[in-house]
């Protein structure tokens, strides 16, 4: 499996973290074995005087007993995702009494993860856990400062760590149901939440220890032709358009039946996510490789968070409220079950435990994602990828849903389109940690290592992408002026700033030296670029930016380095109009549909920017109904 190489620096933080302390562990043993050889001495002269007191015993195993701290609050702190875990732990003399934390990791994932964390430690006086899945860095920073802590109390984090938990081991999953669910992102829970609010039974299974799959580390941008929110901005726009832009942004190589579903159904699925609480923005912008001005991004809580967290949020909730649906984590599907040639069901295994699940069904809907974060299936299609390319993926991305199908004789389609998104960030392979991720690609300039534009800013992504692994070092530097930044974003930025992800600078020559691009280029470059907005047509480069924004010079301005970065996979499995999975003649597979990622033909061979949750969406509610029909 891929790793980004804040992932393997977190791993390698927590291994030196966990040195250090067994290092102060053995000083405190070997002291207090100094201690008893004196306190032994002493005692026997008190014995002789027959003053001796009563000394420690053993437990009646003849074990340490239970742990003994220094009451108080210790605080320590560790590097997460995002920044800072900021933990205090409050201690009585033998139990870890509470735990508070601060921190800025990912909503739904990070949050999740620590939450977890810390119930587990409370309940059961015991570090012996392994960090949760799905949210590995989040995880280990928790654990590293709450081990700090304990160090800090004089607790024996080695002995924490091998600890009985006394909590029970997951339980194997025995279930009927009228509709069995794989995975748990937007897709999935589109898929669900249809079938429950039909009144269907739904069981979802989820292999990590927590839900919501990569939908939760997406923008959360839906492309959708919406007149109320783009005529008053003078905008025109149809679904013929987008369907005609999806059409041939993906060379013409996707299905164009399921093509033209995903264009008549876009603005239903914003109706319908707003009907389930989701609230987006009122303006669209244009998404990178969006091609046109219809993406709805999600009204966020705070600045930089992940708008796909929010679908995830609604999506639950609504679930929840129809009390219809049973979700289970930690649940691994490793087998479609066959009777007469019918999908029947699903089998599996417990990933904490190894406790068996089965799942009998009427109706198996595989929501699975795509493969992303699987460098070696990725590589077989795709000779672009090698193996220390990035992803902007969670981990849970590894195409397990493309072998559940084949294993029943499902066909597969554009396998060797994998979408390499051209603003990945060399830290976490994400692409989203950047000043002006939020702004749209008229206010983009992009540049090389000699400071030279190299490619028009609203080209595809799989255009820019390919233009950058032509550029020296296999990166560009992308700008950004201050002309739409509002002063909400200030906290956001000084982060973004502080943690390398972006530079800042007041004027051009600044900018130039902290990015190591030559000075005398860049404000050639810039000046060029200024003088083609206000003559309205892009000359510098051929072809010429047709989205024209402002001119870049107001101060302040930022350069972030931009990698290519595996973000995407158009191919997978066969499926008819209806979501049914279909072998690579077309025949249907009986009681067996998909959607989203796992599924290939809707977004042929490049997804253009802000597709991807309008697929999720729209697919996973047909998937839904189909399934409640066939039930």
């Amino acid at each position: 499996m891929i790793q980004n190489p804040n992932e393997i620096a977190a791993r390698q933080r927590m291994e030196e973290a966990m040195s250090r302390i067994e290092a102060n562990v053995r000083t405190r043993l070997q002291m207090n074995r100094r201690q008893f050889v004196c306190g032994s001495a002493a005692t026997m002269a008190l014995a002789m005087l027959g003053l001796a007191g009563c000394s420690p015993k053993a437990d009646a195993n003849g074990g340490v007993g239970s742990q003994a701290y220094k009451a108080g609050t210790y605080e320590a702190s560790a590097e997460g995702r995002n920044g800072a875990v900021n933990v205090k732990v409050t201690f009585t003399d033998d139990a870890i009494d509470a735990i508070d934390v601060e921190h800025e990791e990912s909503r739904n994932i990070g949050d999740a993860a620590i939450d977890i964390l810390k119930d587990k430690y409370l309940q059961s006086q015991s570090l012996n856990f392994d960090t949760v899945t799905g949210a590995s860095l989040s995880s280990m920073a928790f654990a590293t400062a709450v081990a700090e802590c304990v160090d800090q109390a004089g607790g024996d984090v080695k002995a924490l760590k091998k600890a009985d938990t006394g909590i029970e081991p997951a339980a194997a999953i025995d279930e009927d149901c009228d509709v069995c669910v794989v995975g748990s992102g937007g897709a999935a829970f589109a898929a669900a939440v249809t079938a429950a609010e039909a009144g269907k039974t739904v069981v979802m299974l989820e292999k990590m220890d927590i839900y919501g799959g990569n939908t939760n580390a997406g923008e959360g941008t839906l492309n959708a032709p919406d007149p109320e929110r783009q005529e008053p901005l003078g905008i025109e726009d149809s679904p013929d358009l987008f369907y005609q832009q999806t059409f041939e942004g993906g060379d013409e190589l996707g299905d164009p039946a399921l093509v033209r579903i995903l264009a008549d159904n876009a603005l239903d699925a914003v109706h319908w996510m707003e009907d389930h609480g989701l609230v987006y923005e009122k303006e669209p912008f244009t998404a990178i490789g969006g091609l046109w001005q219809r993406g709805h991004a999600v009204e966020v809580e705070k600045k930089g968070e992940q708008g796909g967290s929010y679908y995830v949020s609604c999506l639950k909730d609504s679930a929840d409220k129809t009390g219809k649906v049973t979700l289970y984590t930690d649940a691994k599907v490793e087998q479609l079950v066959e009777e007469g040639g019918k999908v029947t069901g699903v089998a599996g295994t417990r990933p904490s435990s190894g406790a068996s699940i089965a799942v009998r069904a009427k109706s198996v809907v595989l929501a699975t994602g795509g493969y992303s974060r699987n460098a070696e299936l990725a590589m077989e299609y795709d000779k672009r990828v090698t193996k220390d390319m990035p992803s902007s993926n969670v981990c849970s991305s590894t195409g397990d849903g493309l072998g559940l199908g084949e294993g029943v004789g499902a066909g597969l389609r554009n396998m060797e389109l994998v979408q390499i998104h051209p603003l990945g960030d060399p830290q976490n392979g994400g692409v989203a940690t950047f000043v002006g991720n939020w702004l749209g690609v008229e206010d983009y300039v992009m540049v090389n290592d000699e400071g030279k534009r190299f490619i028009r800013e609203d080209e595809r992504r799989d255009t820019i992408a390919d233009a950058i692994l032509e550029q020296p070092n296999d990166e560009m530097w992308l700008l950004v002026d201050s002309t739409d930044i509002a002063a909400d974003r200030a906290d956001q930025i000084a982060e973004l700033v502080e943690k390398g992800h972006s530079f800042k600078a007041d004027d051009i020559e600044d900018l130039a030296n902290q990015i190591g691009v030559p000075a005398d280029a860049l404000a050639e470059t810039v000046e060029g670029y200024n003088a083609c907005v206000k003559a309205g047509v892009d000359t510098q480069i051929a072809p010429g930016k047709e989205l024209l924004g402002t001119e870049l010079s107001d101060p302040a301005y930022y350069a972030s380095k931009r990698i290519p970065t595996i973000h995407y996979t158009m191919g997978g499995l066969c499926i008819t109009t209806d979501a049914q999975v279909c072998t690579e003649a077309g025949e249907p597979i009986p009681n067996l549909f998909a959607c989203g990622e796992v599924t290939g033909g809707v977004q042929g061979g490049n997804r253009l920017g802000g597709n991807s949750f309008t697929d999720l969406i729209v697919f996973g509610r047909i998937a839904g109904a189909s399934a409640v029909a066939n039930a």
